[in-house]
């Protein structure tokens, strides 16, 4: 059975550029896969807000946020977050109609949780305010819906890939770059399970996943429990297409 606190998206299996429609395809009954993640969803209304995360195949809801004292309502709200990010979300939209709410939040996480925006390139979060509410199921279902949210979710998300790639290809530009890489699936299990090497962030493609299953499932399972960053990447993208260049999967260690 289905939980009741995930929506069915009608498809985000991969976030296309901007200059290429992102459809949503209806997907069949019998596949209820919760997809890899994509994004985290804050609505936020006055002292009230609502977490979503957002993966390639469905909505699952997080936590609702009460509170009548800013710092610890914004600081609640930094917590529901921090999981994802842990495992590698780097990309959150704030559903915010009053854009003072919006400018409140980010003003608490300016002050106070700085490392969300400016902290070393794996880490960093990419935030954007989209102008709809998110308070529940209903409004999820409209929003998740309509052309210019899907848009959006991508431009974010590639934005913050962008980053990723960007440390990866410096990694790549000089042999002690190329020695922290890792490339197989033994390899980066090894490391996972051993000391020699810290893995911090695994990349792989959408076909890779596809193609060994099983033992992509395994690996990412343990990276989650060693709070190790994973990224699954659409095929259709230029990170995509580098990742395939370089076998479908790379592990950056630090």
């Amino acid at each position: 059975m289905r939980p009741n606190n995930t929506i069915r998206l009608s498809g985000a299996r991969d976030l296309k550029p901007l200059n290429t429609p992102c459809v949503f395809k209806p997907m069949p009954r019998r596949r209820r896969r919760r997809g890899y993640p994509l994004a985290l969803l804050i609505g936020l209304e006055g002292n009230r807000a609502s977490t979503w995360n957002i993966y390639s195949e469905s909505v699952g809801e997080g936590r609702q946020i009460q509170g009548d004292e800013d710092y610890s309502f914004y600081e609640a709200i930094v917590d529901a977050l921090r999981p994802a990010v842990k495992q590698g979300v780097r990309s959150v939209l704030v559903a915010a109609s009053d854009e003072r709410d919006y400018g409140r939040l980010m003003t608490h996480i300016n002050r106070h949780q700085g490392w969300l925006l400016g902290g070393w390139s794996l880490n960093t979060v990419t935030f954007e305010r989209i102008s709809q509410r998110a308070m529940n199921k209903e409004q999820i279902r409209e929003l998740i819906e309509t052309q210019g949210f899907k848009e959006r979710l991508a431009k974010t998300t590639q934005m913050d890939l962008q980053g990723v790639m960007e440390a990866l290809e410096k990694r790549m530009s000089n042999s002690k770059g190329i020695e922290s890489l890792l490339f197989t699936l033994e390899e980066i299990e090894e490391a996972i399970r051993g000391d020699e090497k810290n893995p911090e962030y695994i990349l792989l493609t959408e076909a890779f996943r596809d193609r060994h299953r099983r033992s992509v499932e395994r690996l990412l399972q343990i990276a989650s429990n060693r709070g190790i960053k994973t990224r699954v990447v659409g095929f259709n993208t230029s990170a995509g297409t580098r990742i395939t260049q370089l076998g479908g999967l790379v592990c950056i260690t630090r």
